[in-house]
């Protein structure tokens, strides 16, 4: 615990200090954004440890709508602070998940901390680094032109999306727009209540974060979600007792495998073929 407090009292002045130089964050308002996070961050935890599913995006969109008011006309501010507690909140569920298997391995939980910081340490020179090798400029994760961007980023879009209503106000949307958010809005709460109401039923309706997935991924992507799942059902059918073997280890393969492909073919259009 004494490593605890040190290091994320160090971490939590690093974090200020950074949002105050680099995006002109105030002090203030920087200190409220890490004493927010350490509530949100425990909120996530307990929803982690409930459901195993960590609400990474609704921390983030809870810290927007709180700076939408303290800074209603800083884009940069509404982003950053969301990406603290969203950061924090989705690092945190990892490492209760991580901390709990230790446990019931019977792991020793000082020597799990130095592998996480050890971990952490390395992740971040290599997010870094890797950021900088895949991402020329905005238009990797925006787009250009109206061609579907490198890297979708679907929840950095919402984010953005959410960002850009703060900056310029609700009323100044397009009428289409403010009419497909009601829509979408409506759409989500009746497919929830349907779960809710028809358990026997939740196979067949549709999912309300798959249909969201839908509208904010390209094509390509819900193509080969689909594609994916259609050929794990038959595959079900076929064989259930392999199926349910080599279902997800062969996802996952093929899942890094695309996306180291994709690093390498990142670099070397950057380095090789410009």
């Amino acid at each position: 615990m004494s490593w605890f407090g040190v290091l994320a009292g160090a971490s939590a002045v690093a974090i200020v200090i950074l949002a105050w130089q680099a995006f002109d964050i105030p002090l203030h308002l920087g200190t409220l954004a890490v004493l927010m996070t350490f509530f949100l961050a425990l909120v996530a935890c307990r929803a982690t440890g409930e459901t195993d599913v960590t609400p990474t995006g609704a921390m983030g969109k809870i810290m927007q709508l709180t700076f939408g008011v303290l800074l209603p006309q800083s884009t940069t501010a509404n982003l950053m602070t969301a990406a603290i507690a969203s950061g924090s909140a989705s690092a945190s569920a990892d490492l209760l998940n991580d901390l709990k298997s230790g446990y019931l391995l019977g792991a020793n939980p000082r020597r799990q901390f130095a592998a996480q910081m050890s971990g952490i340490f390395t992740g971040t020179i290599a997010t870094v680094l890797g950021y900088f090798l895949l991402v020329k400029d905005a238009t990797t994760l925006t787009g250009v032109d109206g061609r579907d961007p490198a890297f979708a980023a679907p929840a950095a879009q919402q984010w953005k999306a959410v960002a850009e209503v703060f900056r310029i106000g609700f009323a100044n949307l397009h009428p289409m727009a403010r009419t497909c958010i009601a829509i979408g809005a409506c759409a989500g709460v009746l497919l929830t209540l349907l779960e809710r109401g028809l358990p026997k039923q939740k196979a067949w309706l549709p999912s309300p974060t798959g249909v969201g997935l839908g509208f904010i991924l390209p094509f390509y992507y819900p193509l080969a979600m689909f594609l994916g799942a259609a050929m794990a059902a038959i595959a079900k059918r076929v064989n259930p007792v392999a199926a349910e073997r080599f279902t997800v280890p062969i996802s996952s393969g093929l899942i890094a495998g695309e996306s180291i492909v994709g690093v390498v073919v990142a670099a070397l259009n950057n380095f090789v073929l410009t």
